[in-house]
């Protein structure tokens, strides 16, 4: 039998508990064009579906090392086991980005993964969350993912985006770093 992986046990437990999740996060990059190194694997959840995959995901070895209100990190003792990152959304919410998500392949296994536009809003969602801890590497993919898939940073829809989920500051900085892509 093939060794577990994070796909394939979220991809299983998903299964058994007719449950959904959205890949997010460094692994979803991929499916816009733009691939870096990661050390967890991150999906988009209800709070209610998670309750859900909680029991195979312990039996598969997973624990809880850090929840908050908007998500939980799991861990493994197994060395082939990366972690694991669940952000919770409102039902409404996931929905509609699974909804104008797309399907990809990962480790044999199909799972949704957030139209560009969703990404980059999570992201700067992220960022407007934890500035100090995650502006440096998000912005960074932000950058790339627009650069690769030549976004217009100076469309209405684009800046729109960038007011509602992340903040003028970062809308200028992403400005300030894509001036040269003209």
């Amino acid at each position: 039998m093939p060794a577990k992986t994070p796909f394939r046990l979220i991809a299983d437990a998903c299964k058994r508990t007719v449950t959904s999740v959205v890949l997010i996060g460094g692994q979803a990059l991929g499916a816009h064009g733009y691939q870096r190194l990661t050390l967890d694997v991150d999906f988009l959840i209800t709070e209610g579906d998670f309750n859900l995959l909680r029991e195979p995901l312990s039996k598969a070895g997973y624990r809880e090392v850090v929840r908050t209100d908007v998500a939980v990190k799991l861990s493994s003792d197994a060395e082939d086991l990366i972690d694991i990152d669940f952000m919770f959304v409102d039902t409404k919410t996931f929905e509609k980005i699974k909804g104008e998500g797309k399907e990809e392949s990962y480790d044999g296994h199909p799972f949704c993964v957030p139209k560009l536009e969703h990404l980059i809003a999570l992201k700067l969602h992220a960022i407007k969350q934890q500035p100090k801890v995650r502006e440096l590497k998000d912005l960074s993919d932000i950058v790339e993912l627009i650069r690769r898939n030549r976004v217009d940073v100076g469309s209405e829809a684009f800046r729109s985006t960038c007011l509602n989920f992340g903040t003028p500051e970062l809308y200028q900085k992403i400005l300030e770093y894509t001036q040269d892509e003209g």
